[in-house]
């Protein structure tokens, strides 16, 4: 099916109450590994492609590929661009297709965050974007949590001046690994929550490796629907890459790297299987009550025609692929283009 757009899987999983997986992804073989497992879990997933990734890898491979794993499966999938570094760079991963994207603002101060943002927004919503803003500082990784956590106020002026469709906050989750054990502050989510009541904004939790799993679903029990998780998915893979390395020495042939690099893929799956299971999506998809309950793997028409080879005239029957369902027309329109899977035009290109 195409990319779903994001704020539709988040009204899934605030009617439903759990939260989608925003997994980072720094290689374009893994969303096919992870959108693979998301089909055997029967859950959301979302792709999510950190903004200092850009110099590796540009934005339209990561939604091509993304697009591509997306297309054969029947869960719904989309691709989030996560702190973007500027304006220009936040334009160009709405132009790619991605189905929502995050401006990172909250390194200005308070009136230079609401004016960049602002101009976020009306840059995602020209694109079909939904958008997510961040306010309060999110502790570095390997550091202490910061103390400038999300102000309930202020997430309220915050909110209504931008009109951010998603709002990361800080209540003590922080990137990377925590010293020590993680203590989200619950009555600040409380009152977040309360103060954007009627807002239609959604909650965002980043930095979600190490956080305790009975703080998971709390957090999500008051409103949290979206979760990012990267560290966890690069020390599994990394310690996958470590042992396989260690078990194969010497070269073998040409497929060392190959299995080296499912050996990684493995590992990000593995962990975002776990994180899943945490957040309460896993067999969501295809439940009676869920605004997915529809959703069907895609049909495909094989047809005979006819093709001449070997010279003379040989007429030889070769078998061809028609596509005729382009996927679901509801939850998320795929741009009204009958032709989505023919054409590889994603659901918001025609903006």
């Amino acid at each position: 099916m195409p990319l779903v757009k994001t704020l539709d899987i988040l009204k899934d999983c605030e009617e439903l109450k759990y939260a989608v997986g925003a997994f980072n992804i720094n290689g374009l073989d893994q969303p096919a590994a992870l959108v693979k497992r998301a089909q055997e879990l029967r859950s959301p997933i979302l792709m999510v492609v950190p903004g200092v990734i850009e110099k590796y890898v540009n934005f339209e491979d990561y939604v091509n590929v993304t697009a591509r794993a997306a297309r054969d499966a029947d869960v719904p999938v989309g691709i989030h661009l996560s702190h973007g570094l500027d304006l220009e760079q936040f334009e160009r991963a709405c132009k790619a297709g991605f189905t929502s994207v995050m401006y990172d603002g909250s390194k200005f101060p308070f009136e230079e965050n609401v004016a960049n943002t602002r101009i976020a927004v009306e840059i995602g919503h020209k694109y079909g974007c939904a958008v997510e803003g961040e306010l309060g500082a999110l502790g570095s990784s390997f550091a202490s949590v910061s103390e400038s956590m999300t102000d309930p106020a202020m997430a309220r002026e915050f909110v209504e001046k931008t009109g951010v469709d998603i709002l990361a906050v800080a209540i003590g989750n922080a990137h990377g690994f925590y010293k020590g054990t993680p203590s989200l502050d619950f009555k600040r989510l409380e009152e977040i929550r309360y103060a954007l009541m009627a807002k239609n904004c959604y909650l965002t939790l980043h930095g979600g490796t190490g956080i305790p799993e009975d703080h998971i679903k709390r957090s999500i029990e008051m409103g949290i629907v979206k979760i990012c998780i990267y560290t966890e998915m690069c020390h599994v893979g990394k310690r996958n890459a470590i042992k396989y390395v260690e078990d194969n020495p010497e070269y073998t042939g040409n497929y060392d790297i190959p299995d080296l690099i499912g050996a990684i893929d493995l590992g990000f799956a593995d962990a975002a299987e776990e994180s899943m299971r945490w957040f309460m999506s896993v067999g969501k998809i295809g439940r009676g009550d869920s605004c997915f309950a529809e959703l069907q793997a895609p049909s495909v028409n094989r047809q005979p025609v006819s093709a001449s080879f070997g010279g003379a005239g040989a007429a030889v029957a070769e078998t061809s692929t028609v596509v005729t369902d382009p996927g679901p027309r509801y939850p998320s329109l795929p741009a009204e283009n009958n032709d989505f899977r023919a054409t590889g035009a994603f659901w918001n290109k025609n903006v």
